[in-house]
């Protein structure tokens, strides 16, 4: 009996080490939330580029875009950060123009149900012609981030 409660007792400890040694934290990561900054949108943007997507919209189903579209969603509001500059006022206003028009272009691919046409809810036609809107947006935001001082190299 005596061996039996001993065990116990010392199962008990284990168990009690071995849930604080869970609990620990280690050691916090430090950074990692902060802005990468414009160019490192320019390189996003240039990597998204080469999807088929925005090469040819044309010539693929438009329900095949829908991961490409959702990789675009983040695109409009760092463009309009960026473009509002330091003191928050609109600095450089197309960029804005070309940001608000592709959020309409996505908005326009998620609420055609272009990502589901597949189930015969979405219409090919329109949702061709809206990832066409969408690329020459994609475009236009491309030209305003390539015109930052901080991608630029004139300055910042």
């Amino acid at each position: 009996m005596r061996i039996r409660t001993l065990l116990v007792v010392v199962a008990g400890v284990l168990v009690v080490l071995t849930s604080a040694c869970s609990r620990e934290a280690g050691p916090m990561p430090s950074g990692g939330g902060e802005d990468p900054g414009p160019a490192a949108l320019a390189t996003k943007l240039r990597a998204l580029t080469q999807d088929v997507c925005y090469r040819s919209p044309a010539d693929i189903e438009p329900t095949a875009c829908e991961k490409y579209v959702t990789q675009l969603g983040s695109i409009p509001g760092s463009a309009r950060d960026f473009a509002q500059g330091q003191y928050g006022r609109d600095d450089r206003p197309r960029l804005i123009e070309a940001a608000d028009t592709l959020e309409e272009g996505l908005s326009s691919y998620n609420n055609g149900q272009c990502g589901r046409s597949a189930d015969g809810s979405g219409d090919d036609d329109e949702c061709t012609q809206t990832l066409q809107d969408i690329a020459g947006a994609l475009d236009d935001v491309q030209t305003g981030v390539q015109q930052l001082p901080q991608v630029s190299g004139q300055g910042g």
